[in-house]
């Protein structure tokens, strides 16, 4: 198994990076002096990083991403973070919302690995997803978030197995409720006549929220030497929420 030189600064791929967990985890590599390429589809990523436009729901979007952020001729880190929160009723959940959120937290990080891949072999690189406590544990009004992180968790476990002899590890995190501009309107979208009794599921054990620095931190443990043996791990971060 092969590594990247130490004398030469990873090269890391955040999504997501314009904003909460995302943009601490692009800061936190660029502090380590990695080369980050921020992908997002708005532009405010932090200072320093490289900034390339990305819908990743988009397989075309995707693929011309992925070769800029090639130029390198490797990929270290893929921290797929991107994501949407969706809640309501079930029997009130459009197609379109439910297209909308599986596109962006299922499909947009398979594609993004599928897209990577020959450059992830080459040190061999890792690649940790964001998933959510919801993609463990059933969440109140969360059917269609909850698929697609469930399903994100799970192809977490795939690829960590098929990928495993060629060096690639894969990881996921799955925090519970993040203090981030997302999260703070996620009370927003719920039923106006919630049940009290499942509504208990939607609060951790421990008080308060969590800092998106902290989600960043474990991303950074999973994407780190300390981490060899770590692979296909599903890391949960929720105040005893699952």
């Amino acid at each position: 198994m092969t590594s990247t030189p130490t004398d030469q600064p990873r090269v890391v791929v955040v999504t997501g990076a314009a904003s909460g967990v995302g943009h601490a985890t692009a800061t936190m590599f660029r502090d380590a002096g990695a080369t980050v390429f921020s992908l997002d589809v708005n532009t405010t990523v932090p200072d320093g990083t490289t900034y390339v436009a990305c819908n990743v729901g988009d397989k075309a979007s995707v693929d011309a991403a992925i070769e800029v952020c090639g130029q390198h001729g490797r990929i270290d880190v893929l921290a797929n973070v991107a994501g949407i929160v969706q809640f309501g009723r079930f029997e009130k959940i459009s197609e379109a919302e439910l297209d909308r959120v599986l596109t962006v937290n299922l499909k947009g990080p398979f594609l993004l690995t599928q897209a990577a891949l020959p450059l992830l072999e080459v040190g061999p690189g890792c690649v940790v997803n964001v998933s959510s406590v919801a993609g463990r544990v059933p969440q109140p009004y969360a059917a269609a978030y909850g698929a697609s992180k469930g399903g994100l968790t799970q192809l977490t476990k795939n690829l960590a197995l098929e990928l495993v002899s060629r060096g690639i590890r894969v990881n996921a995190v799955c925090p519970g409720t993040i203090d981030t501009p997302m999260v703070a309107h996620v009370a927003e979208s719920y039923p106006t006549d919630l049940e009290p009794r499942i509504a208990e599921r939607l609060f951790m054990q421990m008080p308060g929220a969590i800092p998106a620095q902290e989600v960043a931190e474990a991303i950074g443990y999973l994407a780190s030497p300390s981490a060899r043996f770590v692979t296909g791990e599903v890391l949960a971060i929720d105040g005893m929420m699952s």
